[in-house]
């Protein structure tokens, strides 16, 4: 499973495309969540721009994203606390993440 939820902690298993010429998360693939983003892998940008995504697709403030593990791999454990927004929206669909 890709996802895990323990009271107001959503554990996600990422893979993360930087470079990429769309910002979206999803689909699942295999066992992890594609998240797609514009940044590239230099100076922590890229898990920067993870952070940010992640926030606004899951309705929660930046310091509530916190990258357990993989921060120098595009194979990443999430953690995000406090969202409202059910993980399986993001399954079998690609979405596009509009800033605030």
């Amino acid at each position: 499973m890709w996802y895990s939820r323990t009271d107001d902690r959503l554990t996600l298993e990422i893979k993360v495309f930087p470079r990429s010429p769309h910002t979206r998360v999803g689909p699942v693939e295999g066992d992890r969540l594609q998240v797609r983003i514009h940044a590239v892998p230099e100076d922590g940008a890229a898990n920067a721009a993870v952070v940010s995504l992640l926030a606004r697709a899951f309705d929660v403030p930046q310091r509530s994203v916190d990258i357990l593990v993989g921060q120098t791999s595009r194979l990443k454990s999430v953690r995000i606390t406090g969202s409202p927004v059910d993980p399986v929206t993001f399954e079998k669909d690609a979405v596009d993440v509009k800033s605030k």
